[in-house]
């Protein structure tokens, strides 16, 4: 079920407090002076509202990976037992905290940037809880972990990680034996690579649990949902049909253009042949509006990013911001017109590079794409895609 905005701002509250009280008590429990607990206290403050304010930003934005908007709460859990986990790691060697583990699985449930500045707030509470501000330790785990942010964020629904898992991994372990040798005044013997291996086994075992979680919970469960409603046999779409079949193959049409530009693009190939095939569907309850499509959209509890860009698109208050929202208008758009003119003559010979860049100058001076996330290469490249699919527009006379 979709978390309601008081979930979600509770859960927000929750991750800050808990992170400053936790941080205080830990400081004490170790015996640091007031002056070093104070020191951390502020540093964890600054920290952790940065996290909170880019949590807010990211669900404003709606660029939260993998669906996660819909069930962020799997992100504080297990944000909580990283915090936990943080200040108990001052009581082992530095050389063995799995902070590789923290920062992909944080991203995994979230999305990069909330990945680094949550996962950095904590692998600051592990590094001042040490009381020797060991800045190569923060550092060395920081790189590591943003590496391994970067390469897990291209997980797709392929869902390939044996590459990201074995760059991340090797990266680990070569930094980790070159602190050791550089921090040991002595010959170098076998002994010090024991807790750089030891830590990239207990990685490496960490990271599958939480990919093998992660696969079923998310990244299958998501592939199947979709599958379903970008059928054009689902049910809901059936009722279309039956509504209206000329919208019906509006949509089809315009799915098939999302589905393309997207894939293309290397975009979410599946929301946004999504929202080609629904933003009609506003049409089953009265006038093809937000209001209406919102009203079937919940009834048959379609996912979160569907609702985003149809709202988008839909919505006039609304601005056009995600990348899927301007492959949908794009696309719809395009049809239309070809569609309006083989309805006045069906034997016209269409200029479509001609139409197809009226199209793009007619939205860019409407000031559709002000505060979108789309490149201006995006759209050249789009424009592309959409000419070489000229013995597609046939179909549509």
């Amino acid at each position: 079920m979709k978390e309601n905005k008081f979930s979600n701002r509770l859960q927000e509250i929750t991750i800050f407090f808990v992170t400053v009280i936790v941080s205080g008590v830990a400081s004490m429990l170790y015996g640091q002076t007031i002056y070093d607990t104070i020191k951390l206290l502020i540093c964890i403050v600054i920290a952790s509202g940065t996290t909170i304010f880019v949590i807010e930003t990211s669900k404003m934005e709606g660029t939260l990976l993998f669906g996660s908007e819909e069930h962020f709460h799997r992100f504080t859990l297990l944000y909580g037992v990283f915090l936990l986990s943080s200040v108990i790691f001052p009581l082992l060697p530095s050389g063995g905290w799995p902070f590789l583990v923290i920062y992909v699985s944080l991203m995994l449930f979230g999305n990069r940037l909330i990945a680094i500045c949550s996962a950095s707030t904590l692998l600051m509470i592990s590094v001042m809880l040490t009381g020797t501000e060991e800045v190569t330790v923060f550092l060395l785990y920081f790189l590591c972990g943003v590496v391994g942010v970067i390469l897990f964020s291209t997980l797709n629904e392929n869902f390939k990680v044996g590459l990201p898992l074995l760059i991340t991994l090797g990266m680990q372990f070569l930094c980790l034996c070159v602190q050791e040798v550089l921090m040991v005044n002595e010959a170098i013997h076998i002994q010090m690579f024991m807790f750089p291996m030891c830590n990239v086994m207990i990685c490496l075992i960490l990271l599958l649990i939480i990919l093998k979680y992660f696969s079923f919970s998310i990244i299958y469960k998501t592939r199947d949902l979709y599958m379903d409603i970008n059928d054009p046999e689902c049910p809901l779409l059936v009722k279309l049909k039956e509504h209206s079949k000329e919208e019906y193959y509006h949509a089809i049409h315009t799915a098939y253009l999302c589905d393309r530009i997207a894939k293309k693009l290397d975009l979410d190939d599946a929301v946004a042949k999504a929202g080609g095939y629904y933003h009609k569907i506003g049409i089953l309850k009265g006038e093809s509006n937000w209001e209406n499509a919102k009203l079937v959209l919940e009834e048959y509890q379609y996912p979160e990013n569907v609702n985003r860009i149809l709202k988008e698109y839909l919505d006039n208050n609304e601005r056009i911001i995600l990348k899927e929202t301007v492959v949908l208008l794009i696309a719809d758009t395009v049809i239309s017109s070809i569609t309006y003119l083989f309805q006045k003559d069906s034997k016209a010979q269409l200029d479509y590079d001609k139409l197809i860049q009226a199209v793009f100058k007619k939205k860019a001076e409407s000031g559709l794409f002000n505060y979108s996330m789309i490149s201006l290469g995006e759209l050249e490249e789009m424009k592309k895609i959409l000419s070489e699919e000229k013995l597609y527009y046939d179909f549509l006379r």
